[in-house]
């Protein structure tokens, strides 16, 4: 049985937000074990208080709330709480539809203050609203990420491979090169150090990035894992050969003037697509450009590489 660890969740997303969009898709799992209709909801433009579903507006809804608190829940996460509830019934009232239960998923057991607010907080909407409210907490959650029936779901996300990216890993054998994985989540590196980057640079489109550097993510993590002396030494070496690429460029954008360092990124990465199967290419490995992109991408994310001028004194704190 795998080490069910919701705080590495952090790890294996690479983020915050990661773990966030990772947690919730656990848990709609868990429950579509026991509810097959259960069903995540996409805040666009708002959620109505709900994360995860059971049922249907015309007769009535369960309500799943999933909060990825993994610190226990102080001042400002009891506020979330009770906005997310509250938001429920309001809207319920003025939507028309029936809440019959309510139950708030966390990946954390709480301290005896934070139960009893719980305990008090949880009776009082019970009685003022008449439908049952639940906790589901670390303690519930792991208990039934243990059963036989959820097994796929604790070895997929918590498994002996230590990174929740391997879950989504196809490796490719027999083909010229390595599939691209879609991106489980397009709110995933939203507050990323290389995003952060990005939009400083006046990048509008960042879907694509976010999926190179994932990609790169799982190839970097997939060869560590394996510990292959040939394979780890034809890693480093594209990152030397990517990084160079951009330091030439870069170095020439600040001998030229200022619209040179803007056309900085879309050109480097043009020129790695054209150099794929060229100086880029890397037959031990078998990356496609993607591939190769995000790795670009990592080194902006250590804050090796920048598509500023003075990128190192602008993020500085992130250094």
């Amino acid at each position: 049985m795998p080490n069910i660890n919701f705080r590495a969740l952090i790890d294996r997303s690479g983020s915050i937000e990661g773990a966030r969009a990772l947690f919730q898709k656990l848990i709609t799992s868990l429950i579509r074990l026991k509810h097959k209709d259960a069903s995540e909801i996409r805040p666009y433009p708002g959620d109505w208080g709900i994360d995860v579903l059971v049922g249907n507006f015309v007769d009535s809804i369960f309500v799943w709330q999933v909060k990825y608190f993994i610190d226990g829940i102080n001042n400002s996460q009891k506020s979330q709480i009770r906005d997310s509830f509250n938001t429920l019934m309001e809207n319920s009232k003025k939507e028309n539809f029936r809440v019959d239960n309510w139950k708030l998923c966390i990946p954390c057991n709480l301290s005896v203050k934070e139960r009893q607010w719980w305990d008090t907080w949880s009776k009082k909407m019970t009685r003022e609203h008449g439908i049952p409210i639940q906790l589901k907490d670390e303690s519930t959650l792991r208990s039934e990420l243990e059963t036989f029936e959820a097994r796929h779901l604790s070895e997929g996300y918590f498994g002996s491979i230590p990174s929740i990216l391997n879950f989504y890993l196809q490796v490719i054998n027999e083909s010229d090169e390595r599939d691209i994985v879609l991106l489980p989540d397009q709110s995933l590196y939203d507050d990323s150090l290389f995003i952060r980057k990005l939009e400083a640079a006046y990048i509008q489109e960042l879907i694509s990035a976010k999926t190179q550097f994932f990609n790169a993510e799982l190839i970097s993590q997939e060869i560590f894992d394996k510990n292959d002396s040939k394979e780890n030494s034809s890693l480093l070496s594209l990152y030397e050969k990517l990084r160079s690429m951009w330091e030439t460029r870069f170095n020439l954008c600040l001998c030229s003037s200022m619209s040179e360092v803007q056309i900085l990124y879309p050109n480097l990465m043009q020129v790695i697509e054209q150099e794929d199967m060229d100086s880029l290419r890397t037959p031990v490995l078998k990356l496609s450009f993607v591939h190769k992109q995000g790795m670009v991408h990592q080194l902006a994310d250590k804050c090796h590489v920048g598509w500023t001028r003075d990128f190192r004194k602008e993020f500085k704190d992130y250094i």
